[in-house]
């Protein structure tokens, strides 16, 4: 017959209590991770070329800017601020887009082996959905707190967003919709975003505005470019779920030579950026060559260096003029490798091909 438990003694006692504490640890445990989780579903790594385009756009709309992050005359500290709140809200709309299209591409994600965590159920759709809605909630609450033009552009982001991943009109799925969706998205309205943050609060004048739509066309061209390198390495996921993208309808040669004639088209537009067009057109340039051994050889390992190496130019080149910016990179590039080894046990990020 076995002794009661109250019989035992402390021994019982001490040992029930270690179990309990165990188990706490695991649930504390499995909330961090699932914490964790949450916050790279949205996508990190993909924020920072978002990041890297709206800092472009705060630097060409910013005269008086010099590199290391002087002005040639006194700023205002809210000029900083500015910079970091906006780009933070306008951050979670995108973030929110990337959450749904993760929610939409389940099953190409699936078959391409990227993006475990909704394919492979780490996380939940409802989950998903909430976070995505927060994420659109907190965005625009930043939003209204600036002028109508940043609201705009934050409400033309989304809509894009949406017109993107959903029908009706589910661009991503169509072969000159993806790349219009990308270019004008990425591209034109994130740079706006960046230039009329600069901007804020001076009044904006039909000169102000198409100074910015030309300084935009340069970002809006290179994004189409990187987007258009992105589908060749995806086109067998992509057919077998029946997306009609530009490399699944018309090949991936033609593909990479498109998108080295566009990227030609950035190289020429960033000479109309402003006083700082420098910033992107020696990364403009440099990029151009990956494109155009691209467009003569369209492996595989040459799409990734195509659409890689152009986002970590910007990105250096960017940040000469707010350094600060560098160490995000850095922080979101290593903090991203050891969530992802640790996780799925993926070299991820990284400059290497598949």
């Amino acid at each position: 017959m076995l002794p009661h438990p109250l019989q035992l003694g402390p021994i019982f006692i001490f040992r029930s209590r270690n179990t309990i504490y165990q188990l706490q640890g695991i649930q504390v445990q499995r909330f961090s991770t699932k914490i964790l989780d949450c916050f790279f579903l949205l996508r990190i790594p993909l924020l920072a070329p978002v990041w890297t385009i709206f800092i472009l756009g705060w630097i060409c709309g910013s005269d008086s800017l010099l590199p290391g992050g002087r002005f040639q005359v006194t700023a205002d500290h809210m000029v900083w601020q500015n910079l970091w709140v906006v780009l933070t809200g306008f951050s979670l709309i995108v973030a929110s887009i990337y959450v749904v299209n993760q929610i939409v591409d389940i099953e190409s994600d699936r078959i391409n082996r990227k993006l475990f965590l909704l394919p492979h159920g780490f996380l939940s759709l409802r989950t998903a959905w909430i976070l995505a809605a927060l994420c659109v909630s907190a965005g625009f609450i930043i939003a209204f707190q600036y002028n109508m033009v940043i609201l705009g552009l934050f409400t033309l982001s989304l809509f894009l967003g949406i017109a993107y991943n959903l029908p009706p009109l589910s661009l991503k799925n169509h072969a000159f919709g993806g790349i219009f969706a990308n270019a004008v998205g990425h591209g034109a309205l994130t740079f706006l975003a960046g230039w009329f943050t600069a901007r804020y609060p001076e009044n904006i004048s039909m000169d102000l505005l198409r100074s910015g739509l030309i300084a935009a066309i340069a970002p809006a061209l290179a994004n189409g470019a990187v987007f258009l390198a992105t589908t060749i390495p995806d086109a067998q996921g992509d057919k077998l779920t029946g997306k009609q993208t530009f490399c699944v309808k018309y090949g991936s040669r033609k593909t990479s030579q498109v998108s080295a004639v566009i990227c030609a088209g950035a190289c020429a537009g960033s000479f109309f950026m402003g006083p700082h067009s420098w910033v992107m057109i020696f990364p403009s340039f440099i990029s151009l060559f990956f494109f155009i051994i691209l467009a003569f050889s369209d492996k595989q390992e040459r799409a990734f260096r195509a659409f890689k190496w152009p986002v970590f130019l910007l990105s250096a080149s960017v940040a000469l003029f707010v350094p600060v910016y560098g160490i995000l990179i850095l922080v979101t590039f290593f903090g991203s490798k050891m969530y992802y080894k640790w996780r799925f046990g993926i070299d991820y990020p990284t400059f290497k091909s598949k």
